[in-house]
């Protein structure tokens, strides 16, 4: 077991985004926690973290690891011009919707860090 299982989801233009979905066992009821990665990185950047937050004993949280456009294992996107922020914000907020997570708390790395996605949509 890797401790995730990996997920697709169809982007609001049909490019096929992947992530990683760390499930705990048990359901603390604590926010689940979304990984955005740097510009050139991937949802792997995140796996040791992810197992630990989703699988400490106190007080687990389910945490989902992006892979971007283009980036690990989601689909490359033929059209330069869908790699920029905006298209990537989208893609994040449709994997967040896809999951039914109205609420989340973020962390990134880099590029991930800074994210617009992160603004106004979830708390810590």
């Amino acid at each position: 077991m890797d401790g995730f299982e990996s997920r697709f989801f169809p982007a609001e233009d049909g490019l096929r985004l992947h992530a990683r979905d760390y499930a705990p066992t048990l359901d603390s009821g604590r926010l689940p926690l979304v990984c955005l990665p740097g510009l050139s990185r991937n949802a792997r950047d995140f796996h040791q973290f992810a197992l630990l937050v989703s699988q400490d004993k106190s007080a687990p949280r389910r945490v989902i690891a992006l892979d971007y456009r283009g980036r690990g294992l989601s689909d490359y996107d033929a059209d330069a011009a869908n790699y920029n922020v905006a298209v990537e914000c989208r893609d994040v907020i449709t994997v967040c919707t896809a999951l039914g997570l109205s609420r989340t708390a973020f962390a990134g790395t880099s590029r991930g860090g800074a994210h617009p996605a992160c603004h106004g949509r979830g708390q810590a």
